[in-house]
Parts: C-alpha cells; structure tokens; sequence
C-alpha cells in the first residue's frame, strides 16, 4: 500500500489533528491521528537535556560544515498499567489495571515506540534540522548472553515476530513500536533473571551503583535499587518512581536481551526523562536529580506515565542549519 502524502494533503492533515486536539474532537482518519498533537506533547527539547555543542569543521576543506555534538530523543516509553492504556491518545486507565496489591508490589507494563523525526522536528519548533536525527543514534542490535536469560529463548523470536506485526497495523507515520512487554511472557514472572535473583538480592547502594558495565548493570543508578528481577513488579510504592523503574527495566531487556532496541540503553550513556504528567530534564536513569524531580512531582491518578530516552550523538551539519533557519520536515515523502 502506497502511505506517501502530498504536501498539501499534510498540511491538511496537520491543521485536522490541531483543531481536534483544541477542541477535543476525535480524529477519524487514521493518517491524520498520525499527525496528532499528543506525541508532539509527550516531547520536551530542553537545552539541559540537550546539551547542544558546536566544535570545529569537519575537515580542512568544509568550513562550511561543523562538527555538533548534542543528546538524541529517540524513544518514548509509555508506561501502563493495562493493555487498554496509552499515552498516545487519550489515556484512560484499562479494566486490567492492577495498582498496588496486597503484597505491596507495584505491577505495571511498557511499551517503547521509536520517535519519528517529524515529532521532534515540530517540539522544537520546527528547528530540527539542527540536530543530528534518529538514524545517527541507531546502532547495532546486541545481546548480551549474560542478559538474555533461560527462559526467554523459545519466546524472543515469536515475540520480535508479533511486535512487528503490530508495527505494521499502524497508521502511516506513526512511532515505531520496537518493545512491548504484552508479548513478552519473561515480563509477568521475571524468570529470565531466574539465576540472578538465586544468588540472593542485590545490594545497591552509592559505592555499589558506580559500578555500572554497559549491559551487565547491576543496579537502577544510585536510588532506584537493583535492576534485576526485570519485570513488571517492584517494590517502590512511589508511582512515578516505579514507573520510572519499569521503563528503564523494559529498555534494559529490550536491548541486551532480546536486541530489538536499536539504540544504547547503558545507564552511564543515556538520559530518561519523565514526559508526563510532568516533565523532567533529563538525567541518568535513577540518579538523585531524576529521582528528586519526580518525587517532587505528582502522581498520575491513572497510573499511566511516558518518558524519553535520549543517547549522545556527533555528526557534521551545515553552518546555516546551526544558526539559520531550518525547513520544516515532510514526513513519509
């Protein structure tokens, strides 16, 4: 099927999604729910975060062209608490939600959509030509068999199988679902960590959690405790601050065990940011400046919660891309 638009058939589309979220009017169309103003909220560009720098040419016969390093959005990670819940739409918590139950264990699932380019092209106000661009985060897919688990090896491919075909019932433009926790059965009984979790638990602490090996973590930062078992259950009762842990648990999986993440998911390389309900600047996964934001912060009344992860990235870019004016980007064109 052919998904390419004209121009004037998005911005037709654009002006569609804009009066239908000002007015809150559901939008029929399924190309135009692509262009919805919901993803675009979900984003925050902000120059902390960012860390935007220009260096010198890229070479000796470019002037023209300047070496830019600067912090990549590339995922969006909706945490839920039932399969009816989302963030991209209109989120309404699931008859499956399960909150807080008599064992004290916080459950909760998660999804990880691939941001497209437009929705970060329109967060930052249409100024993301400046920028590097997803593609230049993406690296290549790896599992680390100290990740992977044993029970995990029967159900990894028919699981990268269903969530591609779940990408491909999207509507044209729409994120790329790359991870999601309601096909992987490893998230409901955390026995891929089966052989961790027997040496008893992990002791995390300041000293402990600087110790931090690029898919051998041990431990959430230094105060979101021990990142194994990975699944849906945690112990904190702090909302935002479960969610936070199941996020980057998903990632954790997502990339090192499973390898259908593209992207680096090292606690020591990447920033989360919390999106909703409030937002955060970003910072490592579990550090004290994450936490205290978001315990600052309130508590989603549906359980439902979105962050960002972003991933360092260098590339060379126009001198008139950084300090001129960028073109807006036309997606799938």
């Amino acid at each position: 099927m052919n998904t390419s638009i004209s121009r004037r058939k998005f911005l037709k589309l654009s002006t569609a999604a804009a009066v239908a979220a000002s007015t809150g009017m559901g939008i029929v169309s399924k190309e135009a729910q692509a262009f919805g103003t919901n993803i675009v909220q979900l984003l925050s560009v902000d120059p902390a975060t960012l860390e935007y720098k220009v260096f010198s040419p890229c070479c000796w016969y470019c002037p023209n062209y300047l070496v830019v390093s600067h912090y990549q959005p590339v995922a969006l990670i909706e945490v839920i608490k039932g399969g009816g819940d989302t963030v991209i739409g209109n989120p309404i918590g699931g008859i499956n939600s399960v909150g807080v139950d008599e064992t004290n264990y916080t459950s909760m699932a998660a999804r990880i959509w691939q941001l497209p380019d437009w929705a970060i092209d329109m967060a930052m106000a249409y100024q993301g030509c400046k920028m590097c661009g997803v593609n230049a985060a993406r690296s290549p897919a790896f599992v680390n068999p100290a990740s992977a688990g044993v029970c995990g090896a029967a159900s990894d491919a028919l699981m990268n199988q269903a969530t591609q075909q779940a990408g491909a019932l999207l509507p044209a433009c729409f994120p790329k679902l790359l991870y999601t926790t309601e096909t992987d059965p490893t998230w409901n009984t955390g026995c891929r960590d089966i052989l961790k979790s027997a040496l008893g638990p992990i002791q995390c602490n300041t000293f402990t959690s600087m110790f931090q090996i690029p898919g051998n973590e041990a431990c959430i930062g230094t105060k979101w405790g021990p990142l194994y078992p990975r699944q849906m259950a945690t112990h904190e009762d702090h909302g935002a601050i479960a969610a936070g842990i199941a996020a980057y648990r998903a990632l954790h999986l997502s990339r090192f065990a499973v390898g259908m993440l593209p992207f680096d998911a090292s606690i020591a390389v990447g920033k989360l940011q919390q999106t909703s309900p409030m937002t955060t600047v970003g910072f490592g996964a579990g550090s004290l400046a994450l936490d205290t934001q978001m315990r600052i912060g309130p508590v989603s009344p549906t359980g439902i919660y979105s962050f960002v992860w972003w991933v360092p990235v260098v590339c060379c870019k126009r001198y008139d891309d950084i300090v001129g004016l960028c073109t807006p980007r036309m997606p799938c064109i």
